[in-house]
C-alpha cells in the first residue's frame, strides 16, 4: 500500500478555548457567538473592531507570539511526546499571514518615541521569529519552510508536508499556523470595508463581513501504510485565480477547479465526499464565489458548514486550525453546525447546516481560499477502525 499521511498528533489555542478538547466542546455548545470588541490606539479617533481574540497571555508583541507557539506545541508533545533526534529531523512547514508583523509595530513606536525623524514603518516583517523560537525553545532544527499565501498558507503547507511524506523524503513533518494580533491587519480590513459589524453570517442574505481570529495551531502528519482506524490527509490541490487582487472569479470556476484538482489528487468521485467544510468568509464576493463553484462541481451537494463564525477568520492559520478542528469532530463522530446563518440567500442557491449531525467514516472535502486569487482544498478520509 503506498504511503499515507495519517494526523498523529495536534494542537490548538484559540478564541473557542485552551487545547483541542475545550475548542471543539465550545465549537459544538454554542449555537451563535459574539465577538468581542478590540480598540485599536493610534488613530486620529479611537477604532474599534470585532475580534474573537484568544484570553490571557502577554500583551507584548513577541512574547504572546511565542505563548501562542508554545501552548499549542505542549498540548501536541503530550500527544506524540516525540525524541530530541525525531525533533531535530523532521521538516517544519510553517503558515501566516502576519508573521510577527506586532513585534515590527512595536520597535516602530520604539523609534517614533526616540527619533521620529529616522523611524520606519514595520522595521521587521517577523518571518524569521517564529522558525527561531521553534528551533530555540522547541529543538525543531530541521528544514523549515514558510509560507504567506494569504489565507490558504497553512491549506498550502498541508500539501508541502504531504507531498513530502508520500515522496518519502520523511516520516513525519510538523504542521504550524499563528496569527497574533496587530493593529495593521485589524486596520486594513477595517479600512478594505470587509469587516462585520459584530458576527459573522456565512451564505446568509444579510451578511456584511468577516470578524478577525486569533490563535496557533499544530499538526504532526506521519507516514503510515496500514489501514487503521484514524483521520488521513487524503489528498490536495492548489491553484491560482488572476481575476482580482482580493477575490476568486465570482462564476466559481477556478474554486470547482481547484475542489476537483483535490478529488483527483485523492483518487475519490465527488459523490464520495460527505460534507464540505467550506471557507465561507461572510463577506458577499467570496461566499458568491464559492457557492458557484460548488454548484458547478457538485450534481447534488453534499451538507456543508462553514467554522469562521465560532472561530474567527484566522487568516493564514486557518487551514490547520480549521482542520485540526474538523479532524477532531470527526473523532467524535460528529459534524458541527453552521452557526450564524439564519435567512437563505436566493442569489446563491444555496443553504449550510443549520443543525449538527452524525459523521460517518468516508471523504470530506475542506476549502480554503485568499487574497491574490489563491485557492486551496483539501480532503480528509476518517476511518473508525482497520
Amino acid at each position: 500500500m503506498a504511503r499515507q499521511a495519517r494526523i498523529a498528533a495536534t494542537g490548538m489555542i484559540s478564541s473557542l478555548g485552551r487545547g483541542v478538547a475545550d475548542s471543539v466542546r465550545t465549537l459544538m455548545a454554542t449555537p451563535e457567538r459574539q465577538a468581542g470588541q478590540l480598540v485599536l490606539a493610534g488613530f486620529d479617533e479611537p477604532l474599534s473592531v470585532p475580534y474573537h481574540g484568544v484570553e490571557g497571555g502577554p500583551d507584548d508583541a513577541g512574547e504572546r507570539l511565542a505563548w501562542l507557539l508554545d501552548q499549542a506545541l505542549a498540548e501536541l508533545f503530550e500527544r506524540a511526546p516525540l525524541s530530541a533526534s525525531q525533533r531535530a529531523g523532521m521538516p517544519v512547514f510553517i503558515g501566516s499571514s502576519c508573521y510577527g508583523i506586532g513585534m515590527g509595530e512595536s520597535r516602530y513606536r520604539q523609534q517614533l518615541a526616540q527619533s521620529p525623524a529616522s523611524a520606519m514603518p514595520l522595521p521587521l516583517d517577523g518571518f524569521g521569529q517564529i522558525s527561531r523560537h521553534l528551533q530555540m525553545q522547541h529543538g525543531l532544527t530541521g528544514p523549515d519552510f514558510s509560507l504567506n499565501t494569504a489565507c490558504t498558507a497553512t491549506a498550502n503547507a498541508l500539501l508541502g508536508a504531504l507531498t513530502a511524506i508520500r515522496n518519502g523524503q520523511c516520516d513525519r513533518a510538523l504542521v504550524v499556523g499563528l496569527e497574533a494580533r496587530n493593529h495593521t491587519t485589524l486596520s486594513g480590513f477595517h479600512g478594505m470595508q470587509l469587516m462585520a459589524t459584530d458576527t459573522m453570517r456565512p451564505f446568509d442574505r444579510r451578511r456584511d463581513g468577516l470578524v478577525l481570529g486569533e490563535g496557533c495551531g499544530v499538526l504532526l502528519l506521519e507516514a503510515d501504510s496500514v489501514d487503521s482506524g484514524a483521520c488521513y490527509l487524503a489528498g490536495g490541490a492548489s491553484n491560482c485565480d488572476t481575476y482580482s487582487i482580493s477575490a476568486s472569479h465570482p462564476d466559481g470556476s477556478s474554486i470547482a477547479s481547484v475542489m476537483a484538482a483535490a478529488l483527483a489528487d485523492a483518487g475519490i468521485a465527488g459523490e464520495r465526499i460527505l460534507a464540505i467544510k467550506a471557507h465561507g468568509t461572510a463577506t458577499p464576493l467570496n461566499d458568491t464565489s464559492e457557492a458557484a463553484g460548488m454548484r458547478r462541481l457538485f450534481h447534488e451537494l453534499p451538507d456543508f458548514f462553514s467554522l469562521k463564525s465560532a472561530l474567527g477568520h484566522t487568516l493564514g492559520s486557518c487551514g490547520v486550525m480549521e482542520t485540526i478542528l474538523m479532524e477532531a469532530c470527526l473523532g467524535q463522530n460528529r459534524l458541527p453546525a453552521s452557526t450564524g446563518f439564519a435567512e437563505a440567500d436566493d442569489a446563491l442557491q444555496v443553504a449550510p447546516m443549520t443543525a449538527g449531525r452524525e459523521a460517518e467514516d468516508g471523504s470530506y472535502l475542506l476549502n480554503f481560499f485568499g487574497f491574490g486569487g489563491n485557492n486551496a482544498s483539501l480532503v480528509l478520509n476518517r476511518r473508525s477502525g482497520p
